[in-house]
């Protein structure tokens, strides 16, 4: 292992300690300024602790677009099959208690303060950031719950990733894309290296990539690695506001019908990869396909054109964060083709290519409204008046905050239009709060003492 030499200002990237989150702020005091990239900060924390994340297989899942569902797809087919899992994914929409789920539902505040406690000297000693020390608190959750899987969702890249310290028992890389390229480098060959990077071993790897030059670089970084590298096809499907469903071929299970309340064409690829990389569990995972269609249809990923009705007028809230991420946005948008007007909720983050982004989004919407979530941080507020300018006049507003837009946009969809919320995790979970649809995970969980 090795820390590298690369830091970065928290307010750079997604894992700056979320400052107006009281829960996070009760369970890490005294981080760490900076993004500090490196195994070895996590990897000491975890020995102190007796190495909790090695209690329980994992399956580690990285990516441009995609990982989080994948993740929520895996953990959701493993609690079908009666396992007890859990599931690290990142980052929040609402409350720090979304990102450490076991089966399903967030470990009681009360239970994770105390848990905590025994990272308090190791967080003077070491000073790691935010990621790191939510990592090391989830593996050490897990292994107090008594997990028999855990589910990781790689934060960003892969290599130096703090949840790369995991040796898991299968791998998936779901797409390779231009993001966060100051950081994870400026190709799509470099970005692939980065997310390779989690290869080990003797370990299964699976990607629903299918670009030459990604598929070069993942096939050359799995040879080096002795890892087993599988390409995943996902197959064509039917596509509603209501769902997708489709058959998928398997070698384990044979041909499988399937239907999920996620919605889209990528949606369709991602729930093939993390079915097909199922197929390389080790016997002790036991998973049948009937684990496989149940846990399929009731897997529910938030923030991920999830639709919400209000009488007639429909609601989708998407995170799309980059360009890959607006152009499936809009593929499943036309694809499923909700009532007109479609009016957009925009609000982007400075270190992303808004232009792009905006450009893909208001070619399909008939209006939009621009705005800044109160929630980002500061260094990542973009100028959404400067936007505005980019964009035609008569089809574009300018509002101060999540909420205010909410109810403008609501007015201008009308009775029965549709509007869409998108640009980031935070201009989505200000919206969920405003309208009154907060995911369960991110409310408290009942402590019961002893």
């Amino acid at each position: 292992m090795t820390d590298g030499a690369q830091t970065r200002p928290d307010s750079a990237t997604q894992f700056g300690v979320p400052s107006d989150d009281p829960l996070a702020a009760r369970l890490f005091p005294a981080l760490a300024g900076e993004v500090k990239w490196g195994l070895d900060r996590t990897g000491r924390m975890l020995a102190s602790l007796g190495d909790p994340h090695r209690a329980y297989p994992v399956l580690h899942v990285a990516g441009t677009n995609g990982k989080g569902s994948v993740a929520r797809i895996w953990a959701s087919i493993l609690r079908a099959a009666g396992l007890r899992t859990g599931l690290y994914t990142s980052p929040h929409l609402i409350s720090f208690r979304e990102r450490i789920l076991v089966n399903g539902s967030p470990i009681p505040d009360e239970q994770l303060e105390e848990w905590s406690w025994d990272l308090r000297p190791l967080l003077f000693r070491e000073r790691p950031s935010f990621f790191e020390a939510a990592t090391t608190l989830a593996f050490l959750a897990f292994a107090r719950a008594e997990v028999e899987v855990a589910v990781v969702e790689v934060g960003m890249g892969g290599r130096l990733d703090a949840t790369n310290v995991v040796e898991p028992v299968v791998a998936a890389i779901t797409n390779v894309g231009l993001d966060h390229v100051p950081i994870l480098g400026g190709s799509l060959e470099d970005i692939a290296k980065e997310k390779a990077g989690i290869l080990k071993p003797g370990v299964p790897v699976f990607t629903a990539d299918d670009k030459p030059e990604v598929l070069a670089v993942l096939a050359r970084e799995a040879a080096h690695a002795e890892a087993l590298l599988h390409r995943v096809r996902p197959p064509e499907g039917g596509i509603t506001l209501d769902g997708s469903s489709f058959q998928l071929r398997t070698g384990r299970w044979g041909d499988l019908d399937l239907t999920s309340p996620l919605v889209g064409a990528h949606q369709i690829s991602n729930i093939a990869l993390a079915v097909r990389s199922l197929e390389a569990l080790p016997p002790r995972i036991p998973v049948s396909a009937q684990a496989v269609r149940e846990g399929v249809a009731k897997a529910r990923v938030p923030g991920r054109f999830q639709v919400e009705r209000e009488g007639e007028l429909t609601w989708i809230l998407d995170v799309a964060h980059n360009p890959d991420g607006v152009k499936a946005l809009v593929k499943a948008l036309h694809a499923t083709n909700p009532p007109r007007p479609w009016i957009g909720v925009v609000g982007i983050l400075s270190d992303k290519p808004a232009d792009e982004m905006l450009q893909g989004l208001a070619g399909a919407l008939d209006s939009v409204v621009l705005t800044t979530p109160a929630s980002a941080p500061k260094g990542r507020r973009w100028d959404a008046a400067r936007a505005a300018g980019r964009l035609a006049s008569g089809r574009t507003e300018l509002r101060p905050n999540v909420a205010a837009s909410v109810e403008l946009a609501r007015g201008a969809a009308g009775a029965s239009g549709t509007v869409l919320v998108t640009g980031s995790s935070y201009t989505v979970g200000e919206a969920m709060v405003a309208l009154e649809r907060i995911p369960p995970e991110a409310l408290p969980a009942p402590f019961r003492a002893g």
